[in-house]
């Protein structure tokens, strides 16, 4: 949480250094970060800084952005600075609060910090939503495509706004508080502007899906208690094809050949299956004792489209979880990724733990949950994640190997009985997401039936 004083503010109100400026970290050590962010992190956000961006030319231009570049690129490398860069960044953010002069840069620090420091992300977001709108970044959208530089920057930027509010949306569980204008323009028409680069292929693909679940939650809102299939399959079925049509489109427009490895095929692919699995999600949410996943061999009384919705879930769950085990190259790229993915991850991981405490749809030694589940705790721990004891996949590796760890303990226990016996609480994250499926949960985290109720 931002906390906010009005020592604070009048600390920074005359004069608003970087932390190179005042102290906070030595130049070279300032370097690094921003070579990191530059190299790694930036290419996950589609690129907010041009070619000739340096960290010389960002302190000219942003104190503030050029924090939020530093104290990122801490986070994902596990740096001692830290704490420090967050403290500052978070004074800074404060002093930005009622004041009436902001830049694009703000609103770029503001979206990087949202994107990737899970605990000031809501206060981070809603500001940087708030100044966008007061920048009137979505003025030009109604004449894309743009022959205008200044026209093509400021919707560029509103994109990235949108992508960021979409992304903590979904992770704390809140309503989106960006709007995609599809009445208006089609965001694809970006892509025919004169400035365009092959970075806005990535971006528009990005707005587009995450145009999709805009209407998932549009359709089924926020009532946990609602059961979706009783009058919604249809729905689902049909929001299920609209991704399906997104990823095929795609796979056609986008080259990965030379794609950082922060928005590789892989990454791409992860952030297709998390779609899904928050769509299929949706069939459990009621209450536990409403809903069960179907037993194998089941009889009668089986509602069938439920089924389908159920095992869709598992499939795009254990999907995610493929992604990063089958890529010899995943522990160097994934600590790298925006919480949101941390968060499907964690989801992903949970869905599957609690489908092995009972006997579901799946011959789970056929599918090789248990194993996947293993070999995913040996790609986070040897990932740079182990360097930051409080990034949040390094709490999915330490439950998911606790779990392992005490079935080699216990005689006549194997792997998946062990895994089973995970709790969702002992995941430190946000639980505003988990929240959404299940009207079990209470005081922000939910009991052991999980965000899968009846798992």
């Amino acid at each position: 949480m931002i906390n906010l004083t009005l020592g604070d503010i009048g600390a920074i109100s005359g004069r608003n250094p970087d932390p190179v400026s005042c102290g906070i970290i030595p130049q070279e050590i300032a370097e690094i970060l921003f070579v990191f962010y530059k190299q790694n992190l930036d290419p996950c956000i589609h690129n907010t800084l041009g070619d000739n961006d340096s960290l010389s030319t960002i302190r000219a231009r942003s104190p503030l952005f050029t924090t939020a570049i530093c104290t990122v690129s801490a986070f994902c490398t596990g740096s001692k600075y830290y704490n420090t860069l967050l403290k500052h960044f978070t004074t800074q953010v404060s002093g930005k609060v009622f004041s009436s002069n902001h830049t694009f840069d703000d609103v770029r620090a503001l979206c990087i910090g949202a994107l990737w420091l899970n605990e000031v992300s809501t206060a981070l977001n809603s500001l940087a939503v708030r100044i966008s709108t007061e920048l009137d970044l979505h003025r030009c959208i109604t004449k894309m495509p743009h022959t205008k530089r200044a026209c093509y920057d400021r919707t560029r930027l509103y994109w990235l706004v949108y992508l960021c509010d979409h992304h903590c949306s979904l992770i704390h569980g809140r309503p989106p508080l960006t709007r995609d204008f599809h009445s208006l323009r089609r965001p694809r028409d970006f892509l025919q502007s004169y400035y365009t680069n092959p970075s806005d292929l990535s971006l528009i693909s990005q707005v587009e899906l995450w145009s999709i679940s805009s209407r998932v939650f549009d359709m089924f809102g926020a009532d946990i208690e609602c059961k979706a299939t009783s009058q919604r399959s249809d729905k689902l079925e049909q929001l299920s094809d609209s991704y399906g049509g997104w990823l095929e489109e795609w796979l056609t427009m986008l080259s990965f050949t030379n794609a950082s490895a922060t928005f590789s095929r892989r990454v791409f692919d992860l952030y297709f299956h998390s779609a899904k699995l928050y769509l299929f999600s949706h069939i459990f949410r009621g209450s536990s004792q409403d809903t069960k996943l179907p037993k194998a061999g089941a009889e009668g009384g089986s509602d069938t489209g439920t089924d389908e919705f159920a095992h869709g879930a598992v499939r795009s769950a254990l999907a995610i979880i493929k992604c990063i085990v089958d890529d010899d190259e995943s522990s160097s790229w994934l600590g790298k990724l925006p919480t949101y993915i941390g968060t499907m991850v964690a989801f992903a991981c949970v869905c599957l733990v609690k489908v092995s405490v009972q006997q579901g749809p799946y011959d789970l030694q056929d599918e090789g949950i248990p194993g996947y589940l293993q070999r995913l705790v040996q790609v986070l721990l040897l990932s740079p994640v182990v360097n930051h004891p409080t990034h949040p996949l390094l709490s999915i590796a330490r439950s998911l190997e606790t779990a392992a760890a005490l079935a080699g303990c216990v005689n006549g226990v194997n792997g998946q009985d062990s895994l089973a016996s995970i709790d969702m609480r002992d995941l430190d994250l946000d639980f505003g997401f988990f929240d959404m499926f299940t009207s079990d949960a209470s005081n922000g985290c939910p009991d052991s039936h999980g965000a899968f109720p009846g798992i």
